[in-house]
């Protein structure tokens, strides 16, 4: 019995191990470059090319990830209470955020179709 949880529980430290250390260095490296962009998206993108560039077999932190995917859900709960304790905040900000977000969602589908566009035709020019 106790060597059945072994591995699993051994799979499950290497990986956690491996995701906190690359978050770790990403912050690391994001203070040491002025804090230009997070810590945590610096992690990803390194954790992304150690696994395509296979310095991390994706063994090793597939059972990690998939545990924190379940329990995603739980770590919002402190995000929506924020959310609630501070909400005459949004409410008075609310216009602002809706104009924002209703732009920002705008030139986002106007940046993706013009990226897109711009693909394709470029993409007909090398088949020609």
């Amino acid at each position: 019995m106790i060597k059945k949880l072994q591995k699993p529980l051994l799979e499950l430290v290497l990986g956690f191990l491996i995701i906190v250390g690359l978050l770790w260095l990403g912050e690391f490296l994001s203070h040491l470059t002025g804090d230009f962009m997070p810590g945590s998206i610096v992690g990803m993108v390194l954790m992304t090319i150690a696994l395509q560039m296979g310095f991390i077999r994706l063994e090793w932190v597939q059972r990690t990830a998939n545990q924190f995917v379940k329990w995603m859900s739980l770590l919002f709960v402190p995000i929506g209470v924020g959310l609630v304790e501070k909400l005459d905040v949004l409410q008075s900000a609310l216009a602002a955020i809706v104009v924002t977000c209703v732009v920002a969602t705008l030139v986002l589908l106007a940046v993706i179709g013009w990226g897109v566009q711009w693909s394709q035709k470029r993409a007909e020019e090398k088949a020609r």
